[in-house]
């Protein structure tokens, strides 16, 4: 095993950064009478949150398991920003989502990467989220992991019904929040979705390489429609949350205002 790189540790500063600067920049448009939109503070919430949570699986792979770092994305599609922190290239891409790759990430490749210590890897960032999210609700935390996989995919399923109901439920729930709280829901939320038992997520691959190294192991072809069934699963089910979130601000912002103009120039 490669010996650490405790410099490592600097890639928490880049989440740390994002998050005040983030905090800083809703204060300072409260001093101006300004609001962000809730949706967008939703969404940088879950963007750091994401950060954080690939810094966390980033550090315990690279200093637990001494594994190399391929590289580190915070965002998905087209890179804008590359650099390197301790020999790890780092990427940002789009702001959603992220993940990090180790040197020989692939199923059946490198046997480090399995087992056991691989789970801690993937349940890291999850259980830091988790954590965080409970210091800073306090006594408001309740975190129903299974509530949330049952209202997530009872709204995949009803875009334009269900899922309709549990937005407008939850702009109550946030509205009146202050930021850092805003980010403690969007943190477990973050956490929660990646620990469905289903790959690509955290959750699907700490059972899978539970599963190889201690009850049966399992052949690449098995990992592979494993990880088949479950980005289908994700996409068809980001695909109908777009859907409702698109119809929904369609029917909150986009329709008033096109009656509103058409009711002016009338």
């Amino acid at each position: 095993m490669a010996k650490p790189s405790y410099a490592l540790l600097i890639i928490l500063l880049i989440p740390a950064a994002f998050l005040a600067a983030y905090l800083g920049a809703c204060s300072l448009l409260r001093l101006l009478d300004l609001e962000l939109p809730l949706w967008l503070k939703v969404w940088s919430s879950a963007y750091v949150a994401g950060m954080l949570h690939v810094a966390i699986m980033a550090l315990v792979g690279g200093l637990s398991l001494g594994v190399p770092i391929e590289r580190i994305s915070f965002g998905l599609g087209k890179r804008w920003f590359q650099t390197s922190i301790a020999g790890a290239p780092i990427s940002f891409g789009l702001p959603f989502g992220g993940f990090v790759k180790f040197v020989g990430d692939e199923p059946n490749v490198d046997p480090k990467l399995l087992g056991l210590r691989r789970c801690e890897v993937e349940l890291s960032g999850c259980a830091v989220l988790l954590v965080l999210a409970a210091v800073i609700l306090g006594r408001h935390a309740n975190f129903d992991v299974l509530a949330f996989w049952q209202q997530f995919f009872a709204g995949a399923l009803s875009p334009f019904g269900h899922a309709q109901v549990l937005l407008i439920d939850l702009g109550r729930y946030l509205d009146g929040r202050n930021d850092l709280s805003i980010f403690a829901v969007a943190s477990f939320g973050v956490a929660a979705w990646n620990l469905f038992p289903l790959p690509p997520v955290n959750g699907g691959n700490a059972l899978m390489y539970f599963v190889s190294s201690t009850l049966y192991p399992l052949t690449r072809r098995a990992q592979e429609w494993l990880f088949r069934v479950g980005i289908l699963t994700s996409l068809l089910a980001g695909g109908s949350w777009l859907l409702a979130l698109l119809f929904l601000a369609y029917g909150s912002w986009v329709r008033p205002s096109l009656g509103s103009v058409l009711g002016a120039l009338a």
